[in-house]
């Protein structure tokens, strides 16, 4: 998370878990040196400004702490519902998205649970398509209806409301792809997944544009 007074520098490492791992040894009983601190951060040695990074990282994390506590039980808005929802779709980890919304990560990963979201993959396999809950299971789609891709592991957009073609007798829809693809495609009914969900928001099809693989699961 940015510092709110300090200005950094593109070589500095003033991320909160670097200056986290600094302040950990510097309060444990064989303490390292200021001077070793600012190598760790990569900063000219100064025990001012490794002063004020350290208390900025503080009065950070007590207010990220202090929000937390304040979101505890609360229901999730329908803005923040639709930020999840999109966020985790559009390839946003989920420990990102609990940050940012200073939501527990138990929380999130319960509430995309609950709304029969896809299990993301790791990485793409076209040959060897990921399972998804029986929930998004259907034979019939709309045109211009977002769906879930298996095989490209992303959301597309359903060109075709009928089928598209007939591939060894296994009905197919034209597609366009999102993600990092942004191509049209093909893709067997039984390989696309339904997102009611996504129903229920205004969205614009770039909120799913991203040129990131899927790297987190649900787990």
């Amino acid at each position: 998370m940015a510092k709110r007074g300090i200005r950094k520098q593109d070589h500095e490492k003033l991320d909160d878990a670097t200056v986290g791992r600094v302040v950990a040894q510097l309060e444990q009983d064989s303490p390292i040196t200021k001077k070793a601190a600012c190598e760790i951060l990569n900063i000219n040695y100064s025990t001012t400004r490794l002063a004020k990074i350290i208390e900025e990282y503080r009065e950070n994390i007590e207010y990220v702490e202090k929000r937390k506590k304040q979101m505890r039980g609360q229901p999730f808005g329908d803005l923040e519902l639709k930020d999840i929802v999109v966020s985790y779709l559009s390839g946003e980890s989920i420990a990102s998205i609990a940050r940012r919304l200073f939501r527990s990560l138990h929380i999130v990963k319960a509430k995309l649970k609950a709304l029969d979201l896809p299990e993301r993959a790791k990485t793409t396999d076209y040959t060897n398509p990921q399972m998804m809950p029986d929930e998004m299971v259907s034979e019939k789609f709309e045109r211009g209806e977002y769906v879930w891709s298996t095989k490209y592991n992303c959301v597309a957009e359903v060109i075709s409301p009928t089928l598209w073609k007939e591939i060894g007798c296994i009905p197919h829809h034209h597609i366009y792809v999102f993600g990092k693809f942004m191509q049209f495609g093909s893709q067997s009914v039984s390989e696309l997944g339904k997102l009611e969900i996504l129903k229920q928001f205004k969205l614009r099809t770039d909120e799913f544009n991203t040129e990131q693989d899927f790297n987190y699961r649900i787990e």
